[in-house]
């Protein structure tokens, strides 16, 4: 391998500025709390949230809308928010303005500022410092949260009060997708730095959302719009704390129960990040402040497990459905009624009750129905208050269904057929067998993966998938230990159980007696040829349009740009540096590629068997890197989703096909010698030029270097043929 090394003549040098105690701090000046939180959007879209005058030396006025105490003017001086050493305050604009609200803080409970007697509605005056408080592992000012530390060193008053009665403001009306979408913090959430950062420090309100899960002691809960979208909630205010700091404030307060509607939630936004890693806390979080800040609605009905016996009904059959339905209101409620709606072939809708069998499962009856019909269906149940719940809970974007068939040996194609939005299979929880295809995709393909960095553990599992010939629904995975025998190319007959998992459907083996390996050796279906268009990066699960190519050997088969060398979440895509997986930038090995349609694609690189990275583990030696705007003439490789998104898993190298990096100008000249050709322009700003020749086709790689001979970025590392070329090397980024 030719190893072409260059050395920039440049160097960084670093001015250390050192301030000699506090006189040397600039005078305070008055500004707004608008002019202390304002961001771009450019800056947000990159997750930097940091004030542009942190460190200054500020005076700011605005109105209270969470005081260190209950109510100090009707007597109440129990402590509010969380803390026994320190005093802590929500101030807003008192325009009510966005970027108008901001935390005051006091680290200590001394010297006299005032602070501990004002009272919520209060306008007042405060002199301090800007700050941004986070944890050690935040850098580049990214997932922050700005406050205001009070000045307790020039005087003995640092906060004035201006007018010492009123109210707190109106709460601004938003939707958790202002702050987050998914299921935040796991894999595939996304953090919307640009819709909530303009709230942070400010009094909101969320309205018909429900109480989800918590995330651990100081996050109880969470709250979760109809689209599954979640937001936490942050215990900061002793009124709504199991373990207040301080004072009880309501003894025996407890958090409500997960399902339980929520008419409407109010309290302040603030960034939790500092508790917590970049990529493993949400940044966003509502810290409601008195009792009424929460109010609860009955919760209608749960529906759970579903069942259809039997799982593969045939002409003759009239199959039971079984649910589980429980009403968790905090009030004692009762489910009346729970009722089976089913339709044939597209027809009207007919409606059978579910009587009480046992416990909380109801059952009932779709009367039988000929060969080949599709039914569709749903439960509906409600309580003695009138709240209604369905299942599935959006019925106009997807139905329970089933085709009736003849037996329960069925084609992949007839377990993969999905009529509506939803994406999961009519024969989910049945047994079936007699399912054949060929293996495209064995374990050494698609292996079990496991991988850890400062940013959390990855995984996967290994993957089987077979394919009965080319076209819609063609691809399934099957999963278990038997499946370990499988080599791609093998034809196997399989039976087990059909199973969602996560939004992939699967065939579930259990003993080494469910699978046959009928022949050896045989071709792979051709992949199907399909654009970055077909595989949008932004398509749903359940989205026909690509869920008929799930576990499918599908193809980009024209040149592709990637457009993103690392889409992972939060600032991920905003840069074009390949970096390691760590708690500040997450790299889950995928890339976005778009061909001439100019619509975005997803290309997973950790699962398979191959040698081309984005850098996620750090390791590049013996690797082709793929950076940002890298062409590469072809991918193909199995139809996958993971993490809320849709993804192309390329299998080996022969995956995969020319890779042009960025930059690379064939001069289409041989010379007779390798050379390296000093750059132009020297020095640059911020691009230069680099030129070398090789005169005989090989692996080739070219690095940068510092001065100091430490490597900092790799230019070209690929089979090149002999030739002379130039590369553009962008120092923008160091």
């Amino acid at each position: 391998m030719k190893k072409l090394h260059y050395l920039p003549l440049v160097l960084f040098c670093v001015y250390i500025v050192y301030s000699l105690g506090f006189n040397l701090l600039p005078p305070f000046r008055a500004v707004t709390i608008q002019e202390i939180q304002f961001k771009g959007d450019d800056s947000l879209l990159a997750g930097k949230d940091r004030s542009n005058i942190v460190g200054d030396s500020v005076t700011i006025v605005g109105r209270v809308v969470a005081p260190p105490r209950v109510s100090p003017a009707n007597g109440n001086n129990k402590v509010l928010l969380r803390g026994t050493t320190s005093w802590t305050c929500y101030l807003q604009d008192t325009n009510n303005g966005l970027y108008g609200g901001i935390v005051v803080r006091q680290g200590t409970r001394g010297p006299q500022t005032l602070i501990d007697v004002i009272d919520t509605g209060a306008i007042i005056r405060v002199k301090g410092y800007v700050q941004e408080f986070y944890g050690g592992s935040i850098v580049n000012g990214s997932g922050s949260l700005t406050q205001i530390a009070v000045d307790t060193l020039s005087a003995p008053l640092q906060i004035s009060i201006l007018n010492p009665t009123g109210k707190r403001p109106v709460p601004k009306p938003v939707s958790i997708t202002d702050f987050a979408t998914g299921d935040y913090p796991s894999p595939g959430g996304t953090i919307n730095y640009v819709g909530g950062e303009k709230y942070e420090g400010m009094y909101v309100e969320f309205r018909n959302v429900t109480i989800g899960p918590g995330l651990a002691s100081r996050q109880p809960f969470s709250i979760i719009d109809d689209n599954g979208n979640k937001l936490y909630m942050r215990d900061f205010s002793n009124f709504f704390s199991t373990s207040p700091s301080g004072d009880t404030l309501v003894p025996g307060y407890t958090n409500p129960p997960i399902g339980a509607a929520v008419n409407y939630i109010r309290g302040v936004i603030i960034n939790t990040n500092a508790e917590g890693t970049f990529g493993n806390q949400l940044p966003f979080a509502i810290v409601p402040i008195y009792p009424n800040d929460l109010s609860l609605g009955n919760a209608p009905p749960i529906i759970s497990a579903p069942t259809r016996n039997p799982g593969v009904p045939t002409p003759t059959d009239s199959p039971s459905i079984t649910v589980t339905a429980t009403d968790p209101s905090l009030s004692l409620m009762t489910v009346a009624n729970v009722s089976l709606l089913y339709k044939f072939n597209g027809g009207a809708f007919t409606t059978v009750n579910m009587p009480l069998v046992t416990g909380n499962i109801y059952s009932g009856n779709i009367p039988s129905a000929p060969l080949g019909t599709l039914v569709e269906y749903f439960i509906k149940a409600t309580d003695n208050l009138g709240a209604v719940k369905y299942l599935p809970s959006d019925t106009l974007r997807s139905k329970l269904f089933y085709v009736v068939k003849s037996s329960d040996s069925l084609s992949i194609q007839d377990v993969q057929y999905c009529p509506n939005s939803g994406g999961h299979s009519g024969f989910e929880l049945a047994n079936v067998r007699g399912i054949e295809g060929i293996c495209t995709a064995d374990t050494s393909d698609i292996r079990n993966f496991n991988y850890t960095s400062s940013g959390g553990t990855q995984t996967s599992p290994r993957r089987v998938m077979i394919q009965n010939g080319q076209g819609p629904n063609s691809g399934i995975w099957i999963f278990g230990g038997p499946t370990d025998i499988v080599r791609r190319g093998d034809r196997v007959r399989v039976k087990g159980s059909v199973e969602e998992n996560f939004g992939v459907t699967r065939i579930d083996l259990t003993a080494p007696s469910d699978i046959q390996v009928l022949s050896t050796g045989n071709p792979l279906p051709n992949p199907e040829i399909l654009t970055t268009s077909v595989l949008s990066n932004t398509k749903l699960d359940g989205d026909p349009s690509i869920e008929i190519w799930e576990s499918v050997l599908v193809r980009i088969n024209t040149k592709s740009t990637i457009s993103c060398a690392n889409a992972g979440i939060g600032i991920s895509c905003t840069t074009t540096e390949t970096l390691p997986d760590s708690a500040f930038r997450r790299n889950f090995g995928e890339i976005l590629v778009k061909d001439a349609s100019n619509v975005n694609a997803r290309i997973e690189l950790q699962d398979g068997g191959h040698t081309f990275t984005n850098n996620w583990d750090g390791v590049t030696a013996g690797k082709t890197l793929l950076t940002k705007n890298d062409t590469v003439s072809f991918y193909q490789g199995v139809l996958f989703f993971a993490f809320s998104n849709w993804r192309v898993v390329p299998r080996k190298n022969a995956d995969f096909g020319s890779v042009i990096p960025v930059g690379i100008i064939n001069n289409n000249v041989v010379l007779p010698q390798y050379s390296l050709s000093q750059n132009y322009p020297n020095p640059f700003n911020p691009v230069t030029q680099i030129r070398f020749n090789i005169p005989v086709s090989g692996n080739t790689v070219l690095k940068v270097y510092d001065i100091l001979g430490k490597e900092v970025n790799t230019l070209v590392s690929q089979f090149m043929t002999a030739g002379s070329y130039n590369v553009s090397f962008d120092g923008s980024s160091l």
